[in-house]
């Protein structure tokens, strides 16, 4: 009897195999999302605990979190459950409605992640005033809307009419260059994403430590890169003569968790520990609002950074007190500008304010 039982077991498949990877991806969009809800409600609960009041973007990154969970719904739909199964057993029907399942979720997929970039882009642009930081931002922000509205309108329209999802119509534009086109912009925005705000952390007169905390939280996003280079080496071996709907699950796989990372990572700087390293480096607390210009050939010439500060109070509050470098009261009325090198840690004093 065992040995019968052993016998019908060894028979039956498990659930996940080489011609069955539909259950993996299910897994994988449920998991997903749930990691990028809890990574947003860790900036939100990092906002409320801090005091800090939500911007415009925390509310882009939470329109990303609401297309992320669009898009797994296309995926966990009755209609996107055969992707990355063997069409050999299904309908016409239903393979035609995974392809337009998979066609849905990968628009908004790249929807998601222009999001997720932008909020991150909306949040480092507020916190800097340096001239050439913010031209950065906005040339990053420039190429990053760019990418997502061709990426858009590639996959919108890459087959003709009237079935643009079916990508086995060989009069599609190719696929496989398609997808790379949009995964190669897409790390290209993610190197920018961690090479411009390390050069907005390098200058700060802060500690070794926070500035590697800031730099390793900044960092953190070329896990998304190394996702989006998996992609491409699935994408560029995908064998477009077989069985499409199931060959294609690696590179669906790999774009749940490019997508995944990168609405983590932009979390990321902006949870607890990063905060208060960007607070002695870029930001003073709630109620002042600093800006910092930086006079770079300044710096090559004498050896030392010059710093224009320009403080400016949100609240109709007495004059602000600020402690120089060497013990002096320095006593700032609203939109006055202060010269000083090296350049001033500003400190918000909460409560009554009091001399130092």
């Amino acid at each position: 009897m065992l040995l019968k039982r052993k016998a019908m077991n060894a028979d039956i498949l498990p659930a996940f195999h080489e011609g069955h990877a539909a259950p993996l991806i299910q897994i994988l969009t449920w998991l997903f999302f749930a990691f990028s809800m809890l990574a947003v409600i860790a900036q939100f609960a990092t906002k409320r605990a801090t005091s800090r009041r939500l911007v415009g973007a925390d509310f882009v990154l939470l329109a990303a979190l609401v297309l992320s969970a669009g898009q797994a719904a296309t995926l966990l739909s009755s209609a996107g459950q055969p992707i990355g199964n063997l069409q050999a057993g299904l309908s016409p029907d239903q393979i035609d409605g995974a392809w337009k399942a998979l066609y849905g979720s990968e628009i908004l997929s790249v929807l998601t992640i222009v999001a997720a970039k932008g909020s991150l882009l909306i949040s480092l642009g507020s916190v800097t005033p340096i001239a050439r930081h913010q031209m950065m931002m906005r040339a990053t922000g420039v190429l990053t809307l760019l990418w997502g509205l061709s990426a858009i309108l590639l996959f919108a329209f890459q087959c003709p009419s009237p079935q643009r999802w079916n990508i086995t119509n060989p009069k599609c534009i190719d696929i496989r260059a398609v997808r790379t086109y949009n995964t190669v912009m897409s790390i290209a925005t993610d190197l920018a994403l961690a090479i411009v705000p390390t050069l907005m952390v390098l200058p700060l007169q802060i500690t070794s430590e926070k500035r590697l905390t800031l730099v390793t939280g900044f960092w953190s996003r070329i896990v998304v890169v190394f996702a989006s280079a998996a992609q491409i080496g699935y994408i560029r071996s995908l064998p477009l003569q077989s069985d499409l709907l199931h060959s294609i699950w690696r590179i669906v796989v790999c774009g749940q968790v490019a997508q995944v990372t990168s609405i983590m990572t932009t979390t990321i700087p902006f949870l607890k520990p990063f905060i208060m390293s960007l607070d002695s480096g870029l930001w003073s607390a709630n109620h002042a609002g600093v800006a910092t210009t930086s006079s770079y050939a300044s710096a090559c010439r004498s050896g030392h950074l010059s710093s224009y500060v320009k403080i400016t109070s949100q609240q109709s509050r007495d004059p602000l007190v600020v402690k120089g470098d060497k013990g002096i009261d320095i006593w700032v009325q609203k939109d006055i500008a202060v010269k000083r090198e090296p350049s001033i840690e500003l400190r918000d004093i909460g409560g009554d304010w009091q001399n130092m």
